[in-house]
């Protein structure tokens, strides 16, 4: 009688597919968690335009300190997340049809809470900034032109130690004016000591430029085809430093420590030729508001002191000094000398 050795091979061949099947499962288990693991390792994305805001994430590379201070950001900016779908055409704005590119000012402390901190900066003639000890930056009141192909601005660096910093670029609102921009979502920004840009990214920065210095010019591009941003440097483009960055971005100065910067919006030429040659400028030098009157203008008189029905009354004619005979004047009383 010959033994049937069908039953037998069949549990051979269930058992190994039974072991084949364990050991897929397992090595894509250790697969998919790498994966994760690398997924965490590398930074944040920033650049893709449909993704949703999320609040910076914690990380466990921050010292226990400045991890105390990434959870006040979080918190903050969990409250008062970034509005990076709000848009608007700036250029339809009344005040920027009135007052052309005179119409972009800075903010002191635009804060969405009382318990915010306040920033370190003090603007003096809207496009004059002074800061002062401690970190903070300002934001400017109106966002960049998006319907513009090209747009651009410089930042003279009037003061600036060795050891502090300052940061430019661009941000979406409400950001933590208590912060350099660069370091949380949705920003970016090229850092003085390193000469790095930092997009969303608090801790690393991608190596960008050479470190800027007192008596340098910044300049901050947008280009709206590509939604590239790119910094120049005393008139050097230093090439693109974030693609794909398409959000309603406002212009942004930070610093630690004391430092002064002006800010050039398109008032006067830019030192980076391109953007003359490509009237890169945020607006229109003017607006459509005549220019005040000329200081020799009857109405500015009329204005001050109103109007008479006989300018050349007794009253006003001894005020007029452009007629009087030549005076003998005493040797003792010599006239003023002239101003040469």
């Amino acid at each position: 009688m010959g033994i049937n050795y069908d039953g037998f091979y069949a549990v051979i061949v269930i058992c190994i597919v039974l072991i084949g099947a364990i050991i897929c499962c397992v090595g894509l288990r250790m697969f998919r968690r790498k994966a994760r693991q690398n997924t965490r390792d590398e930074p944040m994305p920033s650049n893709n335009i449909n993704e949703e805001w999320q609040a910076l994430r914690e990380t466990t590379a921050a010292s226990p300190e400045y991890r105390q201070e990434l959870e006040q950001v979080i918190a903050w900016q969990t409250r008062n997340p970034p509005r990076s779908t709000e848009w608007f055409d700036v250029t339809t704005a009344p005040v920027v049809r009135e007052r052309g590119v005179g119409a972009w000012t800075f903010i002191e402390n635009e804060r969405m809470t009382d318990t915010d901190d306040d920033s370190n900066a003090a603007v003096m003639d809207n496009t004059t900034i002074i800061f002062c000890q401690g970190q903070g930056c300002v934001m400017t009141n109106l966002p960049i032109p998006m319907n513009q192909e090209f747009v651009y601005w410089e930042v003279k660096i009037l003061q600036l130690g060795e050891q502090d910093r300052v940061a430019i670029g661009l941000g979406t609102k409400p950001y933590p004016c208590w912060r350099l921009p660069g370091w949380h979502r949705h920003s970016v920004a090229y850092h003085s000591h390193t000469g790095a840009v930092h997009a969303s990214d608090p801790l690393v920065g991608r190596p960008y430029g050479p470190p800027y210095k007192e008596g340098d010019v910044i300049g901050v591009g947008y280009l709206s085809n590509s939604n590239t941003v790119f910094f120049t440097r005393n008139g050097k483009n230093l090439g693109k430093a974030s693609i794909g960055f398409k959000f309603p971005v406002f212009p942004v100065v930070g610093a630690i420590g004391p430092a002064q910067v002006s800010v050039n919006f398109g008032e006067d030429d830019y030192l980076f030729a391109p953007a003359n040659l490509r009237e890169a400028a945020l607006a229109p030098k003017q607006g459509t508001l005549p220019p005040p009157p000329a200081y020799g203008d009857l109405r500015n008189t009329i204005m001050l002191f109103g109007a008479t029905d006989d300018d050349n009354t007794a009253e006003s004619r001894h005020l007029d000094y452009s007629h009087q005979p030549q005076a003998s004047f005493d040797p003792v009383f010599s006239p003023p000398p002239r101003y040469t």
